[in-house]
């Protein structure tokens, strides 16, 4: 009975986000992975992207919906390769990256594929599980929605400042 409704409830949300559409026809949302229930589990992988088709930052899209109390996963994909398969990222973006050499991280490439190719070093993923209900599943895609005739500069820049991060081990 869970697999079904997570089953239900995933299709009609992917159904939904490909649906959205801003003002002037453009597509929302691409998806990753199949764009149908075949083959697909309880999760959307995506990137949501403004009415001249750039790309709106996942980070940012985070911030905006931990905001709301909306839960999301974002960043780069796990399997090597697969996030560089998604956005289509090529041997020369690649090569740029590696170029910047040993001072390179997170930030510098995702501002790198931003500027260079409007392509993503990541994405934004949902999960459907257990505890999730229809309730909580039209909630983010009324948030979603919201992003519609949305550019870069009217959901305004990250705040998050990732180089002031530390991580702490062993107690010190």
């Amino acid at each position: 009975m869970i697999a079904e409704r997570v089953l239900c409830l995933t299709g009609w949300l992917l159904a939904e986000l490909l649906a959205l559409r801003h003002g002037n026809g453009r597509a929302m949302v691409r998806i990753y992975g199949p764009a149908t229930m075949e083959s697909r589990g309880g999760t959307v992988t995506f990137n949501l992207y403004d009415p001249q088709g750039h790309l709106l930052d996942y980070r940012r899209v985070e911030e905006l919906a931990g905001k709301e109390g909306i839960s999301l996963r974002t960043g780069c994909f796990c399997n090597p390769g697969a996030g560089e398969m998604a956005e289509g990222l090529t041997e020369e973006d690649m090569q740029a990256g590696l170029a910047m050499g040993p001072d390179a991280n997170l930030l510098s490439f995702v501002r790198l594929m931003q500027d260079r190719s409007q392509k993503s070093a990541g994405s934004i993923r949902a999960s459907i599980g257990l505890a999730t209900n229809f309730s909580d599943v039209w909630r983010f895609l009324r948030f979603v929605a919201g992003f519609r005739d949305q550019t870069r500069l009217t959901i305004g820049d990250v705040t998050f400042d990732i180089e002031s991060c530390r991580i702490i081990r062993d107690g010190s």
